[in-house]
């Protein structure tokens, strides 16, 4: 089967990339009070803080859904492709960086994160429009680059929602879904562009279950976090091998060790 080799459009990458980081840079010049928003989802109470940097977050993830839409709107392999799949973890990225921009001041620390931030959310964009292809050489880079990058937000996002203090109804509501999305997502890489909804779905129950049983335990926000990350990294990888078809010794050796390096940091972390 050929190869192929595409790039997205340089003057629309850089105009993708200014545009979120004027917004970021606006971070430490802004002062805005917070506002308490409560709204009714399915007869619940729902209700957060709104401020400025919770503002630039939501703006900067729209631009980075919208701009991935731009550059592969002529990729040459679209083919009426559904690329709504290609703007999730672009958003998530773009969101994900703003929120830590927000909390801290103008310091060299803040620096340092706006520059590693930016390079993280090119390399996202440039791997999710080579991801539209798989038969691209670098599609496998491509996929260690995403794949990284979604375990990373997965764990930042199941962090960041602990330590809201959510009630467990309100974790059910959010957590299982995306669990379930990135399962799938994750799948899609490994598997060439296949979708495999079961194992996504068999998967998001399972992370459900574990994280009933995790959430009245008294742990902190990154042990939570990476004792619900462990079964969803080995139970997404076990699925993957078994679609596979690998030798059957060793479909459970990496997974089961990830998920051991998992707990263990969890258990060891102060």
């Amino acid at each position: 089967m050929e190869s192929t080799f595409h790039l997205p459009k340089s003057e629309r990458l850089s105009v993708i990339t200014a545009g979120i980081l004027v917004c970021y840079a606006s971070l430490p010049l802004v002062q805005v009070t917070g506002r308490e928003v409560s709204f009714l989802l399915f007869g619940i109470q729902v209700a957060f803080r709104l401020n400025y940097y919770n503002l630039i977050s939501i703006i900067t993830a729209v631009m980075a859904a919208s701009g991935m839409e731009w550059l592969l709107i002529d990729h040459p392999s679209r083919c009426g492709q559904n690329t709504l799949p290609h703007l999730i973890l672009p958003a998530l990225t773009a969101a994900a960086i703003g929120y830590p921009l927000g909390l801290i001041g103008s310091s060299p620390a803040w620096w340092v994160i706006l520059a590693l931030g930016s390079i993280l959310l090119v390399l996202v964009v440039i791997s999710e429009y080579i991801s539209l292809e798989p038969r691209d050489i670098r599609y496998p880079l491509a996929m260690m680059v995403l794949s990284g990058t979604s375990y990373s937000l997965l764990l930042i996002l199941t962090i960041a929602l602990r330590s809201a203090d959510l009630r467990l109804y309100q974790m059910l509501l959010l957590l299982p879904v995306i669990y379930t999305f990135f399962s799938l997502r994750m799948l899609n890489f490994r598997l060439g562009g296949r979708w495999r909804f079961e194992w996504a779905a068999l998967i998001g129950i399972i992370v459900t279950q574990v994280l009933i049983s995790l959430y009245y335990w008294p742990l902190s926000p990154v042990r939570f976090g990476l004792l619900l990350l462990g079964p969803s990294y080995a139970l997404t990888g076990i699925a993957a091998s078994l679609e596979e078809k690998p030798d059957l010794k060793k479909i459970f050796l990496e997974p089961l060790i990830m998920l051991g390096i998992l707990w263990l940091l969890a258990i060891l972390i102060s």
